[in-house]
């Protein structure tokens, strides 16, 4: 009993240190690339052990809100939720679920960045540059270059991690496409563009969901 009780205070003392190490971060407003105080400061201040310290700093670093730096000590990480998003996308695939479900994610994603094209009245030259009009020549990987063409317009490193890590699920594994289908995705890709380029962007809209939700019964059939 003394043996559990001691293992669980220490788990919850660790938490209670990387939760201070937190607000620290936040009070001092550190950017990224700002070095923390040392592993002995840190002790000093938070009156623990330098063994408990080191546990949170390394929680820290593993849930991407730190790096350790060989001869620089330990920084505020970059922004990068990108293993997170992988790890429900790999439990998601365990769990066999919906794949509409999560096409409507990314669904989400597309549909944000043409209210963002829409708003910025971005060039509309990236997303020309991927339409494919020789069918011999559309592929799955021409397919994705359209799709991140769309997300590209959209100026946030938060976003851009999201959306491209959902969108590569899809992509992960090779499936094969015939002839009509691909002739049926280079056409959708070019109204979409049409759309886009006339101002409507109710009509992209629209025509985005139709292919995508297409897309996401041709996935869930042939995924496994």
């Amino acid at each position: 009993m003394m043996g559990e009780l001691s293992s669980r205070s220490g788990k919850n003392l660790k938490q209670t240190v990387v939760q201070k190490i937190k607000d620290y971060i936040l009070a001092e407003s550190l950017q990224v690339g700002d070095k923390l105080p040392t592993e002995r400061k840190l002790a000093e201040t938070y009156q623990v052990s330098r063994s408990v310290v080191r546990e949170a700093l390394s929680y820290l670093e593993n849930t991407g809100v730190t790096e350790s730096v060989q001869g620089r000590g330990t920084l505020v990480k970059a922004q990068d939720i990108t293993p997170l998003i992988e790890g429900f996308l790999f439990s998601f695939q365990v769990s066999h679920g919906n794949l509409k479900d999560l096409m409507m994610l990314r669904l989400t994603f597309e549909l944000a960045a043409i209210d963002i094209i829409e708003r910025r009245q971005t060039p509309l030259t990236s997303i020309a540059e991927t339409l494919v009009d020789d069918v011999d020549t559309f592929n799955v990987a021409a397919d994705q270059k359209f799709h991140e063409s769309l997300l590209t317009a959209v100026d946030s490193s938060l976003f851009q991690q999201m959306s491209a890590v959902v969108q590569a699920y899809f992509y992960q594994t090779p499936i094969e496409t015939s002839r009509e289908q691909n002739v049926r995705s280079m056409t959708e890709h070019r109204n979409i563009y049409e759309a886009l380029k006339d101002g409507n962007f109710s009509l992209a809209k629209a025509l985005l969901t139709e292919h995508l939700m297409r897309g996401a019964e041709f996935y869930e059939e042939n995924r496994f």
